[in-house]
């Protein structure tokens, strides 16, 4: 039975009025099955208060608080690989909580069953108390979208120090570049079909303009050793979830199974037949032709 660390960072969560989220999510590491974890917090030097709230449950023995000036979230991640002691880590954010008191058991057996690097698990994408929905993880759709939610994801230690940590460039979506690369470099996914977590939408990670621009980026800097790729055609592959075909005939090799038959199904489909409507911004394209070419939005 493996040591497991559970990674979550803090910063001023009394000022920003999250108090009650990260209650929830401590006592839903602490309510798990599996025995054999350590769950530690990243804290960026919260002055508010936050730090006495934490300091209850670290004197419960619950977890261990390190605090600490950091430059955002994927320092203070980075932080948390370097002090885990577990063969896995997963990064379960203080907004978000396990749903399944067998979370961690059910991710580590099938690891452990697989012999694989990574496993990744169905979510619930929260917008509100009563307003949820299911985000199932899909690895095909890796290269043009995110493929899961990072708080299901539980990785190998050594394989996240080997890969070179989380890229602390990026303000919102290094956890996602980071799925890229390890697939690229050929790390073993294993996917856990059921829902282990909560995630609650809010924050940083809805801002969607910095997202979108991140994203775009990512493919500039990842699939450069593939194609020349524009940051416009980049920001296509954002918006229409769909790659250029020379790039998808080069990446599609890193994927497996049905991974890489729906990678092409998802491909050929939305190259074929695209269509959405919104108030700023519609398209429809048939067989390969523009009948309504989208304009392009700025951000």
């Amino acid at each position: 039975m493996p040591l497991v660390t559970v990674i979550t960072t803090t910063y001023n969560l009394i000022k920003s009025e999250r108090i009650e989220f990260i209650k929830e999510c401590i006592e839903s590491v602490h309510s798990q099955s599996y025995a054999n974890f350590e769950h530690i917090i990243i804290d960026g030097a919260s002055s508010d208060g936050t730090l006495d709230i934490l300091k209850e449950y670290e004197d419960k023995g619950w977890l261990k608080i390190y605090s600490e000036p950091d430059s955002g979230i994927y320092q203070a991640m980075n932080r948390g690989i370097d002090k885990a002691n577990g063969k896995y880590v997963v990064f379960l954010n203080s907004d978000d909580y396990f749903s399944s008191v067998d979370a961690i058991k059910k991710s580590v057996e099938l690891l452990e069953s697989t012999n694989s690097d990574i496993s990744f698990a169905d979510v619930s994408y929260s917008y509100s108390k009563n307003n949820a929905k299911l985000w199932a993880g899909d690895l095909s759709i890796v290269f043009s979208a995110p493929p899961f939610c990072h708080q299901t994801m539980f990785t190998k230690t050594d394989v996240l120090k080997e890969i070179g940590y989380f890229n602390e460039n990026y303000k919102i979506a290094s956890d996602y570049e980071m799925m890229i690369k390890l697939v690229l470099n050929g790390y073993k996914f294993v996917h856990l079909k059921e829902n282990i977590a909560t995630f609650r939408y809010g924050g940083y990670s809805s801002s969607r303009d910095l997202m979108i621009n991140e994203d775009a980026q990512i493919y500039c800097d990842l699939y450069k050793e593939f194609c020349d790729l524009s940051f416009d055609e980049a920001m296509d592959i954002y918006r229409f979830h769909t790659l250029p075909f020379n790039l998808a005939i080069k990446l599609s090799k890193y994927l497996h199974g049905i991974d890489k038959l729906n990678f092409w199904i998802n491909n050929i489909r939305k190259h074929l037949f695209q269509f959405r409507l919104s108030k700023k911004s519609g398209m429809l394209r048939i067989f390969g032709f523009w009948i309504i070419k989208p304009q392009r939005n700025k951000v």
